[in-house]
């Protein structure tokens, strides 16, 4: 029997809006939270006498019965009074969070996916280390704030190494927003190794690439997109540095191995559905990455034609 679905998203998700028209084709009911309009919009509540939790909005109401299914897309800080004191404004703030945690910890339905399974998967160096307890490639990697180390590390690998966040950021800068990407360490950068000792930084042995993948995967599936990224100077070092218009998208075979790590991966952190990103070596290796436990995926499918937008939204009728 299919699961009616809770959607929990922001007003210009993309990803929600076309998961939301496959299951009104589907005829599957659904219902979707548009999160920062939480207090303007819906209503919400959990009472102890049934364990129930409802949300509502107008003329409609629903029970979160586990015949509901909840996508825990991207729920958002909420709207709130601008001429609110600050201490009051991260209140409320920190009340809307708890009472979405509760929500989503206590459901009995499947939750795509949990904020505490979420946190425990979202960790670079917890999932290097499954990755090669399982048997799988991954770039040779340290975190340091020692200056000789990250020395060692360069000379190690002959100066073909590259530097990573651990967590994605935008910086703030009088030019505007900034996103940090993976960039390649230069000799001349080296040069200001002792700049390390300011906080522990993630360095990586680079690896050369034929392409770049990024793996959907479900309860279900596992669907390979390769990025072509080495077809574009701008691409080569990191996909995110986006060249739609000369990188090519492609679905591809994925190895058993490479599936079945996916598989063991996400049932490790207990999650439903995961993005990973993979290279493929000029070796003709997969190397691991990292796994995102909420990643994008429309635009490898707008890129490629594949149609990611069904296993996603199947996985939530399960």
């Amino acid at each position: 029997m299919e699961k009616k679905v809770l959607i929990l998203a922001h007003s210009d998700d993309s990803h929600a809006s076309s998961v939301r028209n496959y299951l009104n084709q589907r005829e599957v009911e659904n219902f979707t939270v548009v999160t920062e309009n939480l207090l303007r919009d819906y209503k919400i509540n959990f009472s102890s006498w049934d364990l129930i939790y409802t949300l509502g909005e107008k003329d409609r109401t629903i029970e979160l019965t586990p015949s509901w299914n909840i996508w825990n897309r991207r729920i958002m800080i909420p709207d709130r009074n601008k001429g609110m004191p600050k201490d009051l404004q991260e209140l409320v703030i920190d009340e809307c969070e708890k009472t979405w945690d509760g929500l989503l910890m206590a459901h009995k339905g499947k939750v795509v996916n949990r904020p505490q399974n979420h946190f425990y998967a979202n960790s670079k160096l917890d999932q290097i280390k499954f990755a090669l307890e399982s048997g799988m490639y991954a770039p040779d990697t340290i975190v340091t704030n020692a200056p000789n180390n990250l020395r060692e590390f360069y000379e190690k690998h002959e100066g073909n190494i590259c530097f990573k966040l651990q967590k994605g950021a935008v910086i703030r800068t009088p030019e505007g927003n900034k996103v940090v990407y993976t960039n390649k360490v230069t000799e001349e950068q080296m040069n200001n190794a002792s700049l390390v000792s300011g906080h522990p930084s993630l360095f990586q042995e680079y690896i050369d690439k034929e392409f770049e993948i990024r793996i959907v995967a479900t309860d279900k599936t596992a669907t390979g997109i390769a990025i072509h990224s080495q077809d574009s100077e701008i691409s080569k070092v990191d996909y995110r540095r986006y060249d739609l218009e000369n990188v090519k998208y492609n679905s591809i075979e994925l190895p058993k191995n490479v599936r079945n790590f996916c598989s063991s991966m996400l049932a490790h952190y207990g999650l439903h559905f995961g993005a990973f990103d993979f290279i493929y070596s000029k070796e003709g290796k997969y190397f691991f990455l990292e796994l995102n436990p909420n990643g994008q995926w429309l635009w490898l499918e707008e890129q490629s034609g594949y149609n990611l937008t069904k296993e996603v939204a199947d996985n939530l009728i399960e």
